[in-house]
């Protein structure tokens, strides 16, 4: 139905050309546009899944700035006058301001001093705890007041500082001086120092710059061009200050590296693997333009993807760009199958009709699966899946609408057809032990796929090369072999509270670095006092200060600096600063001063204070501990990240891979309408998918990040293999068309161009492109290995090798049951076994334990019997059976299951055994000891325990033919049951067994659905006359008296409910809406077929005109294998099914045939079903009299039709045949409906002298059934 959608399609367009590649140029001048509007990133940070820590940690990292900071350093001799340095980061800075991406640009820091002094002595007060107090105590003493205001003096004397003197003079007997210190060396790293505000490193060879960016970290198109700006003004600067080399860091430089990868990458492995796609391609076709045609769908895809990405989210990740060519093979699988088909067909409309439904069901559950990606929690794979799944989209109906157009206008010239031959020879495997094979090496990789790796590390997926880590560790004071940075935050939605835990922390943290446990911080704790410890200062300041206190200080100053030689108000601002009451802090301006306003931030309802710590790897487990028992706060470690990270991808891994798998399989499920059919196509995926982890497990090859993305590719171009794989052995097995093998070239072509476009990743050096090409190399060799090997060993263990031997295709649920009843059977066995011992030890004689054992015996094959819902039982003539009479029973034997229901109808029933059940190690001890006859022993031996067990009141079973029938059909009775009946002068009882050997067959393990009829028949005694009087005779007869009764009750019995499923099975896995079909017809059907198989009688030549896909001539085939009967129908794809149906013999055939010139021949019945109205008047006319012709001498001509007589209900008629040709599409046409008038028909046998009957055939339209019989020549 698709097929045929795309078909008419395709028409309409070829019919307007002109106005559909106007159309076509209006989508794509639409889709460039949004192209235009596209802004892509490389932040390798988009690649990683954001959980909470991590969007936490993000943001607060994007907003303060920490990563848009840059250091630049120039060299510099350690003994240089800093005033030269302090003029050469001048210059540096006036020549960087020119560039516009830089801001804050910072040479020197004069005023940080200042602003700490001016900080710290204003709020002296609040910023010392109580163990401060004992040395200001001690510097209050008159004498140490006296020493220190000559030591100020002499200070004062000596040359130096504005800043030194201005010190001394407000604090003259150094009361803050220890803070100083303490302060100085909580907050110095030990990598920077600050001399007369020129920033230098600690061995004084570098000069040191900040700036910023001036631009959102994450723009890496604006990294990207900073870097190459500051590369080529680092060149510059050499040629000008060769004695002062500059150096630079900041992050933006690895975004930038990464960047700059990223393209490269792209660019080279897409040009490199377009080039060696279209050699292979140009070398297959050996056509110029085709390599170039098959590249349109691709193309196409990409631009149609890149389009609506850049109207509905023009933010992509370059990463996630790069990674699109792992589907560059998917886009190119569509358009190969096109081409590949097209030169095998040679007709376009034929091309649409093959490849249209697995093409979209591929297409729709690749796109389904790479959707998936959407719901991930990494950037990249959301990008990537929808790029993914909207250029399949594109190329999918780009490969069906446009290029069927666009091939018709180029006009290929194929050459010649050669004959055909596979493009990669593959040897013809065995199902069994390939499948075996296949089933050990799966639970090998499925043991080691348990110990598959996920790589978490973030540096293996960004670029960081040897220059930057060396100029990261000169620059930012980090060894990160031996020492490592974490973070602490102190958050909390009240400043307060967050204050006093920062507070806490910075306590701690100075605690741990005077023990030399931390290598260095950076807090804003010694600045950001909380409030109620400033209230807690403040009052002790005052305190201490109080009147008494403050005015005997002020006589020892006044009469020390007198003594020393100062003026009377020289010490005025230090009297004032003791005087003056403490204050609360106002934080805000020395922060930004001393630009630690990066470690404070406030937003959304929440502040938090932010500590960079530095810390030894030996020291870090147990600075993590320590910090963790603070309250409030929460450490952060990129390596506990990155283990987070690992559990997301594992997450991710799982959900995606368990929601493309659900996609994948509920999609086929719904496409093939059969379970069987959804799983011979979904298994080789899971099962590559285990042999990919497992061989990734052994080859250590990781998952990470990035590369999880193979999970959707493997089951996007997996889904897609096996699809045409399915489809094109169902061609085979419905139509016997060998469409498989340009699905096999194609998937060839497919695989090793993907394979081509992957393993071009490996050339790459950014190493999250890098991670692609080995995992989808794996998993391409992997499917096809699958798509070649595994799914048509599958498809012809349970289905073609089986049609071809006349068994029916292995389904679902009778598989099912089979394997619960075998097993069932096996274990029931044991259970006997088990059952015998017990009946041994029992203190009983041996006749009672043999009694209890065949009692067993019976019960057991009556539970296995009963075990199989799908089978109907049917038990007739019990009642003939007396228990305690013996007989010798006799039966017809096809079936293992003859067995069985022989046994549970009389417990006290043996059989005669043949050597391989009498001597099993399985069941052999069980049989033996209920008492079963040998065939092998011999007549007399055998007639010798036959009748100790008539004595014992036990009947014998023998069946005459002496082995199971491969067909069903009775064979020659041996003498040897009738020979031991007369010896033993016991009466023969018949049991007909019906339907056995279509539900268990021999040499079959699937039990079938179907009907188990057992009749019991009256005994017979030989004795009598009418069976002959020689053992030769008694035979014959008994024989042919069996025969002639089960061949009437087989007549009886094989209705149209019980060759339901043995015509059913001609119609298995050939589309969900034939066998749909086949249910209602047959329903609407069943008791006219009867009826139909009454009237024909002992006729034997049959014509089934109009017989569509062969219902009743398959029905009439099987009711009496005799018949010869012929279906003819106009619908070309209807005769191809019936055709080639595997169960029939050769007395059933069907045509393709236009009936108004086929030879109808001569025939006994020709059927006419809803044909007529096809027809016009003259045709109907025409038709009619050639089928009387054909008829012979009473010869029946049966039609069914509607007839006009009956206005309302022909109504309803007409409507349904409407439906049936317009919109189901079930029937074609080529003229208007002509329906005609009863009296038409009527007419016509009598100017024919053919006897007329009429019936009604419904009760809703207007159906009738003509029954015209040929009385003459």
């Amino acid at each position: 139905m698709l097929g045929e959608l795309f078909v008419k399609l395709n028409k309409v367009l070829s019919q307007n050309r002109l106005s559909f590649f106007l159309g076509l140029s209006l989508l794509l001048g639409v889709l460039g546009w949004g192209m235009t509007r596209l802004r892509v990133t490389e932040s390798i940070f988009e690649t990683l899944p954001k959980g909470q820590a991590f969007q936490e940690f993000n943001q607060l990292v994007q907003t303060k700035h920490f990563i848009n900071q840059i250091v630049f350093s120039l060299e510099w001799e350690p003994n240089s006058d800093l005033y030269e340095a302090e003029a050469l980061l001048t210059e540096l800075a006036d020549s960087l301001s020119q560039c516009t991406l830089l801001a804050n640009i910072r040479t020197t820091r004069p005023e940080a001093q200042e602003s700490v002094y001016n900080f710290t002595q204003t709020n002296f007060p609040l910023l010392i705890d109580s163990a401060y107090y004992s040395g200001i105590v001690d510097k209050i003493q008159e004498d140490t007041v006296y020493n220190a205001l000559q030591g100020v003096k002499n200070q004062l004397l000596a040359p130096g500082g504005d800043f030194v003197k201005t010190f001394m003079i407000n604090d003259p007997l150094g009361i803050g001086a220890s803070y100083y210190q303490a302060l100085n060396k909580t907050n110095n790293s030990g990598q920077v120092i600050v001399e007369d505000g020129v920033m230098l490193t600690a061995d004084r060879r570098q000069i040191l710059l900040t700036a910023t960016t001036a631009y959102e970290s994450g723009n890496s198109q604006q990294d990207l061009v900073l870097h190459q700006y500051l590369q080529e003004f680092s060149k510059n600067w050499k040629a000008n200050h060769p004695q002062h080399t500059l150096s630079y860091f900041g992050t933006f430089e690895i975004s930038a590296r990464n960047a700059s990868q990223v393209k490269t990458d792209t660019t080279v492995t897409a040009i490199l693997s377009v080039i060696l796609i279209l050699i292979l391609l140009f070398g297959y076709y050996r056509i110029r333009s085709i390599p170039l045609l098959l590249t349109l769908p691709g193309i196409f895809g990409a631009m149609f993807a890149l389009g609506v990405i850049g109207f509905i989210k023009p933010n992509i990740s370059g990463i996630s760009l790069a990674t699109g060519a792992v589907i560059f093979g998917i886009l190119l699988d569509y358009a190969i199958h096109f081409f590949t088909h097209y030169r095998h067909e040679r007709s376009i409309p034929q091309v649409l009709r093959d490849i249209s439904a697995p093409l979209l069901t591929g297409s729709f559950t690749t796109l389904m699966a790479f959707g998936a990606l959407l719901f991930a929690n990494s950037i990249v794979l959301q990008d990537f899946g929808l790029f993914a799944a909207l250029g399949l989209f594109g190329a999918a109906l780009f490969t069906l609408i446009v290029l069927p157009i666009v091939v018709s206008v180029v006009d290929i010239d194929w050459p010649e057809r050669k004959q055909a031959t596979q493009p990669l020879w593959l040897p013809k495997l065995r199902p069994v032990p390939t499948l075996g094979l296949l089933f050990l090496g799966t639970l090998f990789f499925l043991y080691h796929a348990r110990h598959i790796e996920f790589d978490g590390h973030f540096d293996n997926l960004s670029i960081q090369d040897a220059d930057l880590q060396v100029r990261e560790n000169q620059l930012t004071g980090l060894n990160p072999e031996k020492e490592k940075r974490i973070y602490l935050f102190a958050t909390s939605s009240d400043p307060q509270q967050a204050a006093e835990a920062n507070y806490r922390a910075y306590r701690r943290l100075s605690a741990l670095k005077d023990s030399a446990i931390i290598s260095s911080f950076l807090s804003a704790g010694a600045f950001m006092i909380p409030d109620s410890i400033q209230n807690r200062r403040a009052q002790r300041w005052n305190n201490f200060w109080n009147s008494a206190r403050k005015e005997q200080l002020f006589r020892q100053i006044d009469r020390s600096s007198s003594q020393v030689g100062f003026q009377a108000e020289a010490f005025q601002d230090f009297k004032n600063w003791i005087d003056k009451p403490a204050t609360r802090i106002q934080h805000d301006s020395i922060l930004v001063q001393l630009g630690l306003d990066n470690l404070v931030d406030k937003q959304a309802g929440k502040t938090t204070y932010i500590t960079p710590i530095v810390v030894e790897n030996q020291n870090l487990p147990f600075i993590k501990q320590e910090l963790r028992n603070l309250a409030g706060v929460t450490v952060f470690d990129r390596a506990e990240l990155a283990e987070d990270l690992v559990a997301m991808v594992k997450d991710d891994f799982n959900y995606l891979l368990a929601l493309s798998a659900s996609i994948v399989f509920i999609t086929l499920l719904l496409v093939y309408g059969r379970i069987e059919l959804a799983l011979l196509t979904f298994f080789p995926m899971v099962i590559s998918w285990i042999w990919i982890l497992g061989i990734a497990s052994l080859l250590h090859i990781p998952f990470n990040f990035v590369n999880v993305v193979v999970t959707t590719f493997i089951f996007g171009l997996g889904d897609d293999f096996s699809i045409f794989v399915t489809d094109g052995l169902l061609q085979k097995y419905h139509h016997r068309r060998n469409s498989l093998q340009s699905y096999k070239s194609a998937i060839w072509l497919s695989g090793f161009t993907t394979l081509i476009g992957t393993g071009c990743l490996i050339l790459a050096k950014h190493p999250a492109i890098h991670s692609i090409a080995l995992i989808s190399m794996l998993g391409i060799g992997c499917i096809l290995f699958m798509s070649f090997i595994v799914q048509p060993a599958l498809f012809r263990l349970f289905v073609q090798d089986r049609i071809e031997k006349k068994k029916p295709p292995i389904t679902f649920l009778p598989f099912l049951i089979s394997v619960n009843s075998f097993c069932y059977f096996v274990v029931g066995c044991l259970i006997l076994h088990s059952h015998l011992v017990t009946i041994l030890l029992l203190p009983i004689s041996k006749k009672k334990k043999r009694r209890l054992m065949n009692q067993a015996l019976s019960f057991y094959a009556k539970t296995v019997i009963y075990s199989g819902p799908h089978v109907r039982k049917n038990l007739e003539g019990l009642q003939e059976i007396d228990p305690q009479r013996p007989v010798l029973f006799i039966a017809n034997h096809s079936s293992f299951l003859d067995i069985l229901l022989t046994i549970m109808i009389n417990p006290r029933l043996v059989l005669m055994v043949k050597g391989w059940v009498y001597k099993s190690p399985f069941f052999g001890p069980i049989i033996r000891y209920a008492g079963y006859l040998y065939s092998d022993n011999g007549p007399e031996k055998n007639l010798q325990q036959a009748r100790a067990l008539i004595e014992d009141g036990y009947s014998i079973l023998i069946f005459p033919e002496g082995t199971r029938s491969s067909n069903g059909a009775m064979g020659r009775f041996h003498k040897g049951a009738f020979h031991l009946a007369t010896e033993l002068n016991i009466p023969i009882q018949p049991i007909l067994i019906h339907g056995a050997s279509e539900v268990l067959p021999k040499n079959d393990f699937l039990i079938r659905s179907g009907t188990l009829n057992v009749k019991v028949l009256p005994p017979i005694h030989l004795q009598e006359s009418q069976w002959g009087s020689s053992l030769r005779d008694k035979t014959k007869n008994a024989s042919q008296f069996f025969k002639e009764a089960h061949q009437l009750y087989a007549q009886e019995k094989e209705t149209t409910t019980y060759l339901k499923p043995r015509i059913f099975s001609n119609y298995v896995f050939k589309g969900p809406v034939l066998e749909w079909y086949f249910k209602v017809k047959w329903k609407l059907e069943e008791k006219n077929f009867s009826y139909y198989n009454s009237l024909i009688g002992d006729r034997r030549q049959i014509l089934d005109i109009g017989c569509g896909y062969g219902y009743l001539s398959f029905y009439l085939h099987y009711k009496d294998p005799t018949r010869t009967i012929l279906g003819l129908d106009y619908d070309a794809g209807k005769i191809s099914t019936a055709l080639n149906a595997y169960n029939k013999t050769d007395q059933l055939q069907f045509a393709e045939a236009d009936i108004m010139h086929f030879d109808l021949g001569q025939r006994d019945v020709i059927f006419l079903n809803d044909v007529l109205h096809y027809l016009s008047a003259d045709k109907q006319r025409i038709l009619l009299e050639r089928c009387h012709q054909a008829l012979s001498l009473d010869g029946l001509l049966i039609i069914r039709d509607g007839i006009t007589d009956q206005a309302d209900r022909h109504k309803n008629t007409s409507r349904t045949e409407q439906l049936s040709t317009g919109l189901f599409g079930f029937n074609k046409k080529s003229d208007e409906f002509h329906f005609f008038h009863s009296q038409v028909i009527k007419d016509f046998a009598s100017s024919h002298g053919m006897a007329a009957s009429m019936e009604a055939h419904s009760k809703t339209t207007s159906n009738v059934l003509f029954v015209l019989k040929r009385t003459s020549y």
